[in-house]
């Protein structure tokens, strides 16, 4: 998932783009297509990207331990610099960029945002998604090195 940022003109630019899970280098529980939408803001020695990603996960439920299908969608904002004196430190969403650099690549950042926006507990959220019964055998058999000891505390309750 590239831009081509030479000859962007200062202003608001939109894309749309999409890509294949695989070549992006997500995980398996990802399937289909990520869709996203890129809004570039372009000023004299910045470009702000705000990303809209989207995928098809498919996973297991914790709770009743069935396969469902949810889509997984995040939203996140990237800055793109020339200057190297705007970097106050190390942030993960903030790039500087070479003069000659003419692309800018968004397919790490929407594979880390999409992997970390999976919830940590997963519910299928069907209703009739219950935790699965524990059947308890009723048959109650008692060890008979026990017995001796039942029929003492039958006497003394007498």
């Amino acid at each position: 998932m590239k831009i081509n940022i030479s000859n962007l003109s200062e202003g608001v630019h939109t894309y749309d783009l999409s890509g294949d899970v695989g070549t992006l280098g997500l995980e398996a529980n990802f399937q289909g297509i990520v869709d996203t939408h890129v809004t570039l803001e372009k000023s004299m020695n910045q470009i702000v990207a705000t990303i809209d990603a989207s995928c098809k996960g498919i996973f297991i439920c914790d709770r009743c331990g069935n396969e469902f299908e949810e889509q997984v969608q995040t939203e996140f904002i990237t800055l793109y610099s020339w200057e190297n004196d705007e970097a106050k430190g190390e942030e993960d969403d903030f790039y500087v960029l070479q003069p000659d650099e003419n692309m800018i690549d968004l397919s790490k950042n929407v594979r880390e945002y999409l992997t970390l926006s999976v919830p940590l507990k997963l519910l299928c959220n069907r209703a009739e998604c219950d935790i699965p019964k524990h059947t308890v055998n009723e048959q109650k058999t008692i060890d008979p090195r026990w017995e001796q000891l039942q029929k003492l505390l039958k006497q003394e309750n007498n």
